[in-house]
């Protein structure tokens, strides 16, 4: 009788280990299913993705503000009577060309996070005095984020930072408000080099004066600012003698700028162990030039951003930030000249190549 009841209990044991075997496996299994292989591999949003979706967002809104201002919908449709002469209509077509670049090129992906309107853009009734601010605010956070960005974007968003800070004190000025704050410029002296190798041909060379870079990268950039900046100062040296006393005074104070300017190009060079162009003789100034000096001043402080916009994209950590000060320092002087920045400072964008926007939600 006890053997008997001994025998049960084992094979009831055996039968329950057996049982909890299958139902591990039959859990496993399921888990296995009903969990995706790669739910644990899914990756933030990178840094850049994230820069432009905020940068896309913070023009959007303030395109929407900027639109109940002029009197208009965010389309550019009459919504009742506009206030002409007020400045704005300029501003809504500069930010519906940002916004249409910035939108992104394929279908985001469900992790890219969505971004937060800009501070004081989509208040109900906007007024001039907030508008301003929050433009001002979204180029001082637009050239932030693109000393971080991947190259192409870090252009962009450098390039719409820089415009958006110039339609801000545009219309500052148009409307009587003060002045905007302006970024302080983070850009340092070049840390010290180590030893660079001697000139026996192994260094890095930088394109020659006049001559097509092979391919884009940091020296044919470096280069195109070098040449950029001793063009401008020959330019400046001549005006100097063309101009009235008072434009004469502004080319004196921005004629040492272009020398600050050449000066930290060419130690970005060396920083990089880079051979930047050497000073020639002369350069040929636009025709134009003798009746028209401050206009083409103007044209060629404009025709400099490009430089400066590509060694945003083709530099970083220090250098890029000293790209986007020079960048924003150039745009400044062409806007005073007179030469039109545009919707993005250094970047030539077919605006009919652009993507329309996406048509807004009706209201309920």
């Amino acid at each position: 009788m006890n053997h008997e009841t001994v025998e049960k209990a084992r094979r009831h044991g055996w039968m329950k280990a057996v049982l909890l075997a299958l139902l591990a496996v039959l859990v496993l299994g399921t888990g296995a299913v009903l969990v995706p292989r790669d739910a644990g591999s899914l990756q933030a949003a990178p840094s850049s993705e994230i820069a432009r979706a905020e940068a896309l967002s913070s023009a959007e809104a303030l395109l929407g503000s900027a639109s109940l201002l002029e009197g208009t919908t965010p389309g550019g449709a009459p919504a009742g009577e506009a206030s002409g002469g007020n400045g704005i209509s300029d501003t809504v077509m500069l930010l519906t060309r940002q916004a249409q670049a910035l939108l992104p090129s394929s279908t985001p992906e469900s992790n890219t996070p969505a971004a937060s309107p800009s501070p004081g853009a989509t208040q109900d009734r906007p007024t001039r005095a907030g508008f301003v601010s929050a433009l001002s605010s979204s180029a001082s956070r637009r050239l932030a984020d693109a000393v971080n960005a991947d190259g192409g974007m870090a252009r962009l968003l450098a390039a719409v930072g820089t415009a958006q800070l110039l339609e801000s004190t545009r219309l500052a000025a148009t409307w009587g408000l003060p002045a905007p704050a302006t970024p302080a410029s983070e850009s340092t002296a070049p840390t010290p080099p180590p030893s660079c190798p001697a000139s026996t041909g192994t260094s890095t060379a930088a394109p020659t004066s006049g001559t097509a870079p092979a391919k884009a990268d940091l020296p044919a950039a470096l280069a195109a600012v070098v040449s950029s900046e001793q063009e401008s100062i020959y330019a400046y040296q001549v005006a100097l003698t063309k101009l009235d006393a008072k434009a004469s005074a502004t080319a004196a104070t921005w004629l040492g700028r272009h020398q600050e300017l050449l000066r930290g190009a060419e130690a970005q060079g060396r920083l990089h162990c880079i051979a930047t162009p050497p000073l020639e003789a002369g350069y040929r100034l636009p025709a134009s030039f003798a009746a028209k000096p401050a206009l083409a001043l103007g044209s060629m402080e404009s025709s400099s951003l490009t430089a400066y916009a590509d060694l945003v994209a083709l530099s970083e950590g220090q250098t890029r930030q000293w790209a986007i000060d020079g960048l924003v320092d150039a745009a400044k002087r062409s806007q005073a000249w007179g030469a039109p920045v545009g919707p993005f400072a250094g970047l030539a964008i077919d605006n009919a190549a652009l993507p329309p926007l996406p048509s807004p939600a009706p209201s309920r």
